[in-house]
């Protein structure tokens, strides 16, 4: 048994920009596929719907409704070959305050053992990202009120508020599905 580890003071969730609109939206960090298990012979690639279009692709195998999540990291600054993350979604960092719930907020490490995730599946994703001991998981939803705080990524490569970048705006951001 793992040695328990005092709870980070802040997690964080990174996310794309229309990502971060729809969170808005629908007014929650919503849970997503945990990938526990993984199963080769139903892996495949189903397209992502908001309003009835088409908005990207998501990996899926009959395992994606298994103990869904919400994911987040200790680490504050990430990068796509740290986090297995596509640039797309680091341009928008969500701080969580943890407030020491230390029984809502898992290490992704404890939440495999607790719920005994397909071993394959666990490498395959410490492959993919190098910080994967930061990895934190919720297994529910998180509402806006619990939003600390929320930066953007600018050109400088910084995490600022939006209103301390020049020229941006949320509403920039694929306002046709927005309207």
């Amino acid at each position: 048994m793992r040695k328990k580890s005092k709870l980070p003071d802040n997690l964080y969730h990174f996310t794309s920009l229309i990502k971060y609109r729809i969170i808005l939206e629908s007014g929650k960090l919503a849970l997503t596929p945990s990938n526990l298990k993984f199963d080769p012979d139903t892996f495949h690639y189903e397209p992502i719907y908001f309003r009835e279009q088409e908005i990207g692709m998501q990996a899926v195998d009959k395992y994606k409704d298994h103990h869904p999540v919400v994911w987040l990291t200790a680490n504050d600054q990430v990068t796509a070959q740290n986090t297995g993350l596509s640039d797309d979604k680091l341009m928008c960092r969500i701080n969580i305050k943890t407030d020491g719930r230390f029984w809502r907020y898992l290490r992704w490490r404890d939440f495999c053992d607790k719920y005994h995730a397909d071993r394959f599946a666990m490498a395959a994703l410490k492959q993919s990202a190098s910080d994967h001991a930061n990895w934190y998981i919720c297994e529910s939803e998180i509402p806006l009120a619990d939003f600390a705080k929320v930066e953007f990524l600018d050109q400088d490569g910084l995490y600022k508020e939006a209103h301390q970048i020049t020229g941006f705006s949320l509403e920039d951001v694929a306002p046709e599905l927005f309207a």
